[in-house]
Parts: structure tokens; C-alpha cells; sequence
């Protein structure tokens, strides 16, 4: 069992954050010289967000979005126990329909915890996010103490780091996912949440006539949703729906939406066609792909086709 290390898993029941500062990125929150070859623990977020497994998921969804967090440690006794995330409040509570005024974390949590330690280089901890469709794995330290965490939102930034000073030659068209899953404006929540489960899909694009008017994701099921008095089958999606849709063009190149991504907080990033019309979307699983257009040594290239081979097979989707 992973071990707390002091100072990181500190705090109330169920309201509990770690007072560690952030590891900063060299520089402009950058690293100096950014490579896949480098350590996890240059890139790894030190801020652990953290509830006991005996409180309610009504209590812990509600910790998330007063955090502004995707994921929250679960601990019994101080120890780590399990991860609770928004994929989870998607497939394992909402998809469930469970009572989150009573039911504990611990029966909805992913366990066992994922890890690594902190010296592992940042493309072997990618292959085990990529491999096992994980959002976030925990940094170990000695004995396996918790010294931080990796999330996807990290990858994008050392993307974007990676993908800067570089002659661009690819456009978002040639990485992004062509299979957009669309509902209507007029469609119920429920039957919206249950599609995107029956895909295992995180985001789904709504549309008006034909014409995108918005975007539904996970974020948009935990704070919209999951911790709302809202009557799932009879009000629409549009309710609840993020409106704004944002998009880039076909033609823009990799680097530039990637940084849009980042800067304005984006998981999925709808993609515009010749005539504006929906031709595809990018997500934090194509950001991963973006790493084989770097210009990155022998031995990382070659580790990344590995992942690419397990990410083009028909893995078993795992939760977390």
C-alpha cells in the first residue's frame, strides 16, 4: 500500500488539501530543456487534493467542484487508498444512478491507486497512462510515499512546451479524431449521459439543426449535474450544455490549438472543416499522439511507437 508522505495528505474529512507548494516548471512555468526523456518529478503538480473513504460522493463530487479539480485522492487512516474522478462521477455514480447522500467514496473510488516512481521518465509513465487510459497516476517517492501527481493537463502543457521553437509542418487534421459523437439541443440529460457511456466517450457536441451550438463533457456532468437538484430525464441537454463553443480549423497547425487548449482549460477541441462545418475533435488522447511529431531521440521514438501499438489494439477501457 502507497504511504503518505508528511506534509502532502493533510487536512479535514472529507475537505482535504495538501498545503505543498506546486513544483514549478523552470523558467516561464516551462522546462528549460524539454524532453519525454526527462523525470516525472520535473513535471509532476504537488498540491494533493484528498477525502476519507467514509464520505459521502455527494461530499466529495461537491469538494471537486469547489476546488475546480478533476480527481481527488481517497485516503482511509491518511493513507491513499483510491482516486475518485470525473470519469468516475460519469460511469460509476451517474450511470448508476446511486444515492450520493449515502453512499461512501470507497464504492465508488478506482483502486487500486496507480503510481510511479519519481525518477521514471516521463515517456514510461505516458506509456502507462496511454496504455491503461488513465487521466492521472500518482508520483512516488522513498517507501512509496505520495510526493505528487501527474494529470493529463501536465502532458498538455509539456506538449505544448515540446512543440514550441519547432518548424510546424502538420495540421490538427492529420491527429484529430474524425468519429465526433453529436446529440440535439433537445435531448434529455439521462439519455445524453447514456450514450456517452454506451461510446465511451467523454465529450459529445450538441447541435441545433445540424448546427453545433455547444459541448457536454465530464466536467460539465460533475458540476452541471451530478451536484444539481436537476430532473435528468425530462430537461434538455442545451441546459446544461457549456455553450460556448470553441473550435479551430482543420488547417490550424498542431501546436497552435494545443496551446488554445491549455490557455482557455479545453479537454476536447471541436474541428472545423472548408466550410465550418464538424469534422472532427481533438482530446487529450490525440495530445498524446502529438509526441510522435516531435522531434525526440531514438529511444523515446521507439517507446512510443510501443504505445501507440497497445493504443491501437482492443484494450479493456479502465476507469481512472
Amino acid at each position: 500500500m502507497f504511504q503518505a508522505a508528511a506534509g502532502y495528505l493533510t487536512g479535514e474529512k472529507c475537505a482535504m488539501l495538501n498545503h505543498g507548494r506546486a513544483t514549478p516548471w523552470r523558467g516561464e512555468n516551462a522546462l528549460e530543456d524539454p524532453m519525454l526523456s526527462n523525470k516525472v518529478r520535473e513535471i509532476m503538480g504537488t498540491d494533493l487534493i484528498t477525502s476519507e473513504a467514509t464520505c459521502t460522493v455527494l461530499e466529495v463530487m461537491r469538494l471537486m467542484v469547489e476546488k475546480d479539480v478533476g480527481r481527488v485522492v481517497i485516503t482511509e487512516n491518511q493513507l491513499p487508498v483510491g482516486i475518485f474522478t470525473e470519469r468516475d462521477v460519469l460511469r460509476r455514480v451517474i450511470g448508476k444512478d446511486l444515492d450520493v447522500n449515502k453512499v461512501p467514496a470507497r464504492k465508488v473510488m478506482t483502486a487500486p491507486i496507480q503510481g510511479v516512481p519519481q525518477d521514471t521518465h516521463i515517456v514510461e509513465a505516458l506509456a502507462k497512462m496511454y496504455k491503461g487510459k488513465f487521466r492521472h497516476l500518482l508520483v512516488l517517492g522513498g517507501n512509496e510515499a505520495i510526493v505528487g501527481i501527474v494529470s493529463m493537463r501536465r502532458i498538455l502543457k509539456l506538449a505544448v512546451e515540446l512543440g514550441r521553437g519547432l518548424t510546424e509542418t502538420r495540421t490538427v487534421g492529420s491527429i484529430m479524431s474524425r468519429k465526433v459523437v453529436t446529440v440535439e439541443a433537445a435531448q434529455s440529460i439521462a439519455d445524453v449521459i447514456a450514450g456517452m457511456i454506451k461510446r465511451h466517450t467523454v465529450a459529445t457536441v450538441v447541435i441545433n439543426k445540424e448546427v453545433p451550438v455547444g459541448i457536454f463533457t465530464e466536467r460539465d456532468v460533475l458540476t452541471r449535474v451530478a451536484v444539481k437538484k436537476v430532473d435528468r430525464n425530462r430537461t434538455p441537454i442545451k441546459e446544461v450544455m457549456t455553450a460556448k463553443l470553441i473550435s479551430a480549423s482543420h488547417k490550424a497547425f498542431i501546436g497552435e490549438v494545443l496551446e488554445k487548449m491549455y490557455e482557455g482549460d479545453f479537454r476536447n477541441m471541436p474541428i472545423r472543416g472548408e466550410k465550418g462545418e464538424l469534422v472532427g475533435i481533438v482530446s487529450m488522447d490525440d495530445v498524446l499522439k502529438f509526441a510522435r511529431a516531435l522531434d525526440i531521440d531514438e529511444s523515446v521514438r521507439k517507446s512510443w511507437k510501443e504505445i501507440e501499438a497497445f493504443w491501437d489494439s482492443d484494450d479493456q477501457y479502465t476507469p481512472g
